[in-house]
């Protein structure tokens, strides 16, 4: 996207993790059994995640297009006629079903040795009303949403707005900046808002793209942290450990990005 109000403005998170990743999400999502998968239906949704982060300008690595370019290959196999008489005929799925598994298997296994790493710090047992040895019941906290999590909200704002030109929009009508601090405030005067209050104000496309680029920001850089209390729920904006720094978010941005 040209009209991006920062020049070659692209975005790189640690929670950016791969296609793969991408894959399960959207198998999860829709409830789909992972030894049937409907190739067509994922190899479109796949197609349209790629679509907004090209919008987004996100940095989209050579493993996601290559991806795209493997599942575009099975869709094309599996539309060609199968010889029904040959029951040793391989799926075009098995490859990818394979890795997906074997992904899958490690990624459960890391999470659950990150989750014992971290349960002191996610688990907190309020202190008793006038002291005491406090209450036994544990308010568990819920983990930060994945990128994927935060496209699928964005879609779903940006499908709301209806049909625009995103090129016809000049760079200087709003900027990054702005966004961070609109963002900043909302938080000041609540704990928490919702995903969609982010946009109240956006009812077209291209502020709707950078204030998605602030939240990104503020994102990585701590101040504030985006949550959902089960998977695929309502996404909560909340203030992130950083969000009181003396420092603020544009002076931080100008220090980081001037190195």
């Amino acid at each position: 996207m040209n009209n991006l109000p920062k020049e070659n403005y692209a975005v790189n998170l640690e929670i950016f993790q791969g296609p793969l990743d991408l894959l399960l999400y959207l198998i999860r999502k829709d409830e789909i059994d992972i030894y049937d998968i409907p190739i067509a239906g994922v190899t479109e949704q796949y197609m349209q995640y790629l679509e907004m982060m090209k919008i987004l300008n996100l940095e989209l690595a050579g493993e996601y297009i290559l991806m795209a370019a493997t599942l575009i290959r099975i869709k094309a196999r599996m539309l060609l006629p199968r010889d029904e008489t040959d029951s040793e005929e391989p799926d075009p799925r098995e490859e990818l079903v394979a890795a997906l598994l074997e992904y899958k298997k490690f990624k459960e296994a890391s999470e659950i040795l990150r989750e014992k790493r971290l349960l002191e710090e996610r688990v907190y047992v309020p202190p008793a009303v006038g002291g005491g040895n406090g209450s036994k019941e544990k308010i568990i906290l819920s983990d930060d949403a994945t990128l994927f999590d935060l496209l699928t909200a964005f879609k779903e704002i940006v499908e709301r707005t209806g049909p625009e030109n995103l090129y016809s929009i000049t760079a200087e009508e709003i900027s990054i900046e702005e966004r961070i601090i609109r963002i900043m405030g909302q938080l000041e005067k609540k704990e928490s808002i919702t995903f969609q209050e982010l946009f109240q104000d956006a009812p077209r496309k291209i502020v709707a793209v950078v204030t998605f680029l602030a939240l990104l920001e503020l994102m990585r850089i701590h101040r504030i942290a985006v949550r959902q209390s089960l998977p695929f729920s309502e996404l909560r904006v909340y203030r992130g450990h950083t969000f009181s720094d003396p420092q603020s978010p544009l002076e931080f941005l100008r220090n980081i990005t001037s190195h």
